[in-house]
Parts: C-alpha cells; structure tokens; sequence
C-alpha cells in the first residue's frame, strides 16, 4: 500500500485497522458489512476509500446503490407483483428494488476498466426490499471477481444469512473533539447542545444544525425555561403545534436535552417523554403542546 487511503477519515480506529490490514495482505473480503448503531459516523466516507484504494483511480469500476421511490411502473407488472415487491414505493417509502440487484450483478460480470476487481457499495442495505434481498443472498453465495460493501446504521434489520457472508467492520460514535474535527473545514458553529443531542455523529450533527436554524430565534429564546404563563404558553404551543411533524419531534429531543441539563427534573423529563410518544402516536400535536408547556 503506497498511501493511507483512511488519511481523511477520523476516529474509527477498529475500521482503518481491519480495511488496512486486508489492503496489505491481499486479502480483500467478496463482502463487507460497514455497521453502526448511529448514522453519520463516516461509514459511507470509508466504503468510498476502500474502493478507490481497490479499483485505483478508475471511479468507473465502482458502482453506488441507494434506496429510490418508484416514479413509474415497469410495462406489463402485475397487480400480485406490485404488491410483493414494491409495497413501500406505493407508500412513498424508499427502497432497494430488485432491478438495483440485477444491475450489480451485471455490472460485475464485465471486465473492470483498470482493475482487477470492481466495487458495489450499497447505501442504507437495510432498505433492501424482500425480493432484493434474496436476490442479493444469492448472489453472496456464489464466487465472484468483485467486492459488496453494504453500509447500514440498522443492522438487526438485514437478513442474518446476508449478515452471515459478509465480513463485519463496526464503526463506533466519534468523541466531539472528533466531532468537532471532522466539520471545522465547514465553519459550522458547533454548540454544547448541539454536540450533546448529536450523539458523536457528524452527521447529525450537521442536520440538527440544519433544524436549528430552521426555528424562528424568537422561540428558541423563550423556550430557554419552561414558560412560567399561561398566555406565554398557549402563544408558543399555537405557533410550534402548526409546524411538520419532523421539526415538531427535533424540537422535543432539543428540549429534553436543554432542560434536563439546566434543571435534573426528572418530572419534566417524563413529561417530554410522554409527549414525544403523544406525537408518534398521531394526538392531536396542539392537545401535546398545550399539556408540556402550560404552567
């Protein structure tokens, strides 16, 4: 190995380790399982180093799959088809469909452009619908000039057979010295709260910024404390109870968060509990914010 392909990549100690020894050994496995118990910690970053170090320069060699919603059915599918095989694209959900399969396996019976070997990274392998996913078992199960990397923060949600033919690399939660490292080229801000509710991934943190920002600076401000008035309280829960669910549910986690951190009140933490659980269960978001921050 002439160059550390890992130089970018920043924690994951355990990972560069394994990858790095299997590039010095000739030993590259037919399938990887990049894994984590949190998204945004640097797997995908990884998988596209490890492939470059494999296939050298020549991105052509390197196929990247992730999950689509189906714009448009194929000519000739069957009512019976449609529903076992792309349920969740009639419901909007993205998935890993067959035809995606099908492409991998094409793309790794030609012969590479510069290389011996071609790269199929698969993006969020958990998404894999059924079909796919026996598609793909069955493909694991036969020699192939090629290499898998499947990349999946939802491990337990794969089939344990894939799970079975691939060789594992965990990737852990990063510290937020790391954290902090690995956006500082972004000019992000980073704060406490941010870092706290951000749970050593990158990744999220980036989004929490993102939604954050997304929150008039005037609510934030007044939702430093728990309102201590009645009219206060009605004011934000008519304002926060018309915003989309997704804005509605980060504001909760920030706020049990913040709060517990200012207060250790373990009643207020209950109460924040009980209304995230509200909202998931589709109460009426306006009945949920009334009963967290009324006095």
């Amino acid at each position: 190995m002439k160059t550390n392909p890992f130089t970018e990549i920043i924690g994951q100690h355990t990972a560069k380790l394994l990858l790095t020894a299997a590039i010095e050994h000739n030993k590259i496995a037919p399938a990887y399982l990049f894994t984590s118990q949190i998204e945004g910690v640097g797997k995908t970053k990884t998988a596209m180093a490890i492939a470059n170090a494999i296939v050298g320069e020549n991105h052509l060699d390197i196929l990247y799959i992730k999950p689509t919603c189906l714009r448009s059915l194929p000519e000739g599918t069957s009512p019976r088809q449609l529903l076992s095989e792309n349920t969740s694209q009639q419901n909007g959900i993205p998935s890993i469909r067959v035809e995606q399969v099908r492409e991998a396996i094409e793309f790794l019976l030609t012969s590479a452009s510069n290389s011996n070997q071609k790269v199929v990274i698969i993006h969020e392998a958990d998404m894999l619908n059924p079909t796919a996913a026996n598609k793909l078992l069955k493909t694991l199960e036969e020699p192939k000039t090629g290499t898998f990397i499947l990349v999946s923060s939802r491990p337990q949600k794969l089939l344990p057979t894939i799970k079975s033919r691939c060789q594992i690399i965990p990737f852990s939660r990063l510290t937020d010295e790391d954290v902090v490292s690995v956006l500082k080229d972004e000019q992000i801000e980073l704060t406490q709260e941010i870092l706290t509710i951000s749970e050593g991934s990158p990744g999220r943190a980036i989004t929490n910024i993102r939604m954050l920002t997304s929150i008039p600076k005037e609510i934030t401000n007044q939702l430093e404390v728990p309102p201590d008035s009645i009219l206060s309280a009605l004011s934000l829960s008519n304002s926060i109870s018309s915003w989309n669910h997704e804005t509605q549910l980060w504001l909760l986690t920030y706020l049990q968060h913040n709060w517990w951190k200012k207060f250790r009140n373990t009643q207020l933490l209950a109460r924040c509990t009980q209304a995230r659980n509200q909202l998931l269960y589709h109460v009426t978001p306006r009945s949920v914010w009334d009963n967290l921050l009324l006095p």
